[in-house]
């Protein structure tokens, strides 16, 4: 049986094969895009979940890449705006495709008459059909509904079509999109390694970390997205403690002044302009209040995880199966079953509401 383990394992393969194929992916966008190039003026990423948490982690540097605005909004929020810009193009991104307020969202622009494109694991999704363009996620089949594989697809798909948008604008040369496309790869150099390493600093952890009530991540920059998703994870794979993620900075204003010894605070660290602040939580936990563990650039004790990343502006993937083998082992070690989706039980919450529609 392929574990949620396996799929994290799994990653450096996937990421392969969105890089092998990238300009097949992207073809059919920028085939819809090359008579409004003088005009586009903004990209707009738009999900639930992880299909939002991977945009928050992705958005910056597609941004900087394709050199328009980019920014990233919830569903429900976008269905509430009264002013939709023409110039943009809108990006939905649902991997199964069914998710009912993107759908909705998708719909609501395309009959203003925008520019819609959807990121789906397949082109006979619903969004996909519906959407001006499909961008193939590259996920392939992923067995759980708690996405890893997905997220981190989700990202680097976004992150390259920064990079064709910003060659379709003559803004990024066919040199500096090879060196974007090589630094990607460093990602599946140490995945493996940072894989490893996390189980054994879990291992060295096992105790405090299984004892608290509540983990709070922070991050900056694309690793506030990571720091997002981890708390996403954790809550809805372990099940048993309440998560919640921050940007490095918004995190300290308030939230620190209600910690305990019953918290765990997790600082994802990339060592760049935020280090201060990163440092700062992390000392006033580890010395003043309970538990705190430095994850990436300058780690403080052998309670942390240190490590370089191989990659620059896709480190954001090398941080991403910490968080996700963290939420996984805080499920097994604790006695939880993880099914996949062939096996899994109903959703209770079902009953209830529904958030996605075939």
């Amino acid at each position: 049986m392929v574990t949620l383990l396996d799929c994290i394992y799994r990653v450096p393969s996937v990421i392969e094969g969105i890089v092998a194929r990238r300009e097949e992916t992207f073809a059919p966008l920028l085939d819809a895009v090359k008579d409004r190039l003088g005009e586009l003026n903004e990209i707009m990423f738009i999900g639930s979940g992880t299909s939002n948490t991977c945009s928050l982690t992705a958005y910056r540097f597609v941004e900087k890449a394709s050199k328009l605005s980019t920014s990233t909004m919830i569903p429900n929020e976008f269905l509430a705006k009264t002013v939709y810009n023409p110039k943009a193009l809108y990006v939905f991104v649902s991997q199964s495709g069914t998710s009912t307020l993107t759908q909705q969202s998708l719909k609501k622009v395309k009959a203003l008459g925008c520019l819609t494109a959807a990121i789906t694991e397949a082109p006979t999704t619903p969004l996909a059909k519906e959407a001006d363009v499909h961008i193939d996620m590259g996920c392939g089949y992923e067995e759980y509904g708690m996405r890893t594989i997905g997220y981190c697809a989700s990202i680097l798909t976004e992150m390259l079509m920064g990079v064709a948008l910003g060659q379709a604008r003559g803004v990024v040369s066919e040199t500096e999109a090879a060196a974007y496309t090589e630094d990607a790869l460093a990602v599946t150099k140490d995945h493996k390694e940072i894989c490893d390493r996390t189980l054994a600093w879990f291992d060295h952890n096992k105790e405090a970390l299984m004892d608290v009530d509540a983990f709070v991540l922070y991050g900056p920059g694309s690793l506030y997205g990571v720091a997002m998703e981890g708390a996403l994870k954790i809550l809805e794979i372990a099940k048993r403690f309440m998560c919640v993620g921050y940007e490095m900075d918004d995190g300290l204003h308030g939230p620190t002044m209600g910690f305990t010894k019953r918290h765990a605070v997790i600082v994802l660290n990339d060592g760049g302009k935020d280090n201060h602040l990163a440092m700062g939580i992390a000392k006033y936990m580890k010395n003043d209040v309970g538990h705190a563990y430095v994850i990436g650039a300058n780690p403080i004790d052998a309670d942390d995880l240190g490590f370089t990343p191989a990659s620059k502006d896709f480190a954001c993937l090398e941080y991403a199966p910490v968080v996700e083998i963290l939420a996984y082992r805080l499920a097994v070690d604790y006695g939880i079953e993880l099914k996949d989706i062939k096996t899994q039980d109903p959703l209770p919450e079902m009953k209830y509401f529904n958030t996605h529609d075939e």
